[in-house]
């Protein structure tokens, strides 16, 4: 079994000695106390304008330098690292001498005891010294991912961590920037079919100045989680962000609600109320059914993502139910019966004497039974096309009678 090591470096000409020295170093000891036979360093120029090409030069033959003129990026540099070697586990680690290669060890015991796909260090234990704004950004972008994939990761941008080669399949693509990292444990995570773990490590400070940008870079940060939890996902953004929308406007709405069954009519005063609640219950209703059929086009492209979690399975059955749309027909049923009577009036008088709020009530069943209809039928349409592409029978359809 032979372990790559990829140093990405960009002008890193203070710190790229120590980093290969300490690996040449670890070398042995990686070999002896774990499965791993051979180990290859290879080191990535990222387009540095300093001495770090000509530093790492002077350690050929021991290690490869891969070195081009222009910056491609941190992932590209690790990319390129990795398509040129033929390495069962891949890693890498930061060349600013933050991360010690002995903890090769560690990752690569657990990722082969434990059959992992993706082993990472992790940089929040107790002794890190890493700085307190990267700390916390850390944190937050692990917070996000966890939420969203149900899982229990501290460091999801961690700098040091070994991948089997077997799994940079599912794991691709990934970004070439500084967001590569948090790329690869989000897509991790969100794979039923990868394992991830980490396993706390050392953090020193580091040598030469910083190249991550904590605005630029964490925005971007931001950015891929998001773009991977809505492709793996979607339920699970869009879901949660129109059920936000929505159980406001119920509770509101409860109280609207009751006053018109008690009087025929809502007080002038609540005409904003009332607003609020059909702009966001609508609004909540229209995302979290984006949400739903997001998800429903993930299983036809990506059957690999199942299974989901009960609160999916009950809502997908609900939203293309005979029941469901049997209720929509009759909130159909009552916005006719409520518009009738002021759209006659309109039409004999040219103008409208009832309050306005029976209206408002007749527009938003009128509008919820719309939006439940084409929810219905997009489901279903689905649910067809995931039968057709299985090759399993329509679950909606009686295959005897059709036989008979």
């Amino acid at each position: 079994m032979k372990l790559l090591i990829v140093i990405p470096a960009l002008n890193e000409e203070q710190a790229i000695a120590a980093i290969i020295e300490r690996c040449l170093a670890a070398r042995p000891a990686i070999i002896a106390q774990t499965p791993v036979d051979a180990i290859d360093i290879t080191v990535v120029s990222d387009g540095s304008t300093d001495r770090t090409t000509d530093i790492a030069r002077g350690y050929a033959p021991q290690i490869k330098l891969i070195s081009y003129r222009q910056n491609r990026g941190y992932g590209a540099a690790i990319k390129l690292g990795w398509r040129y070697s033929d390495a069962d586990l891949l890693g890498f680690l930061d060349a600013d001498g933050t991360c010690a290669p002995l903890f090769f060890i560690t990752l690569v015991n657990q990722l082969v005891d434990e059959k992992l796909d993706v082993v990472l260090g992790s940089r929040l234990s107790a002794g890190s010294r890493m700085p307190g704004l990267r700390r916390l950004g850390n944190r937050l972008f692990a917070a996000m991912i966890n939420l969203l994939a149900w899982s229990r990761i501290s460091d999801s941008a961690s700098g040091m961590r070994v991948v089997r080669r077997a799994a940079l399949a599912r794991l691709s693509p990934l970004p070439d920037g500084l967001n590569f990292t948090p790329a690869m444990s989000c897509r991790a995570v969100l794979d039923p079919e990868l394992h991830i773990g980490e396993a706390p490590m050392p953090y020193a400070e580091r040598i030469g100045a910083s190249k991550l940008s904590a605005l630029r870079d964490g925005v971007r940060f931001l950015k891929i989680i998001l773009d991977i939890a809505t492709t793996y996902r979607p339920f699970r953004v869009f879901g949660s962000l129109g059920l936000l929308m929505v159980l406001p406007t119920v509770f509101f709405g409860l109280g609207a609600l009751a006053q018109y069954a008690a009087t025929g009519h809502v007080k002038e005063g609540m005409i904003y109320r009332v607003l609020a609640i059909l702009v966001l219950g609508f609004g909540g209703l229209f995302v979290f059914g984006i949400g739903m059929i997001a998800e429903r086009v993930v299983e036809l492209k990506m059957p690999w993502m199942r299974p989901h979690r009960t609160f999916y399975r009950v809502v997908q059955r609900l939203t293309h139910s005979d029941a469901m749309v049997a209720f929509a027909g009759v909130l159909l049923l009552g916005a006719l019966l409520l518009g009738a009577h002021p759209a006659w009036q309109y039409l004999r008088a040219g103008k409208i004497f009832i309050h306005w709020s029976q209206l408002a009530l007749a527009g938003a069943l009128f509008l919820l039974a719309l939006q439940l209809t084409l929810l219905a039928a997009l489901q279903r349409m689905l649910t067809t096309m995931l039968a057709v592409e299985s090759g399993k029978p329509d679950p909606r359809f009686d295959r005897e009678q059709i036989d008979g």
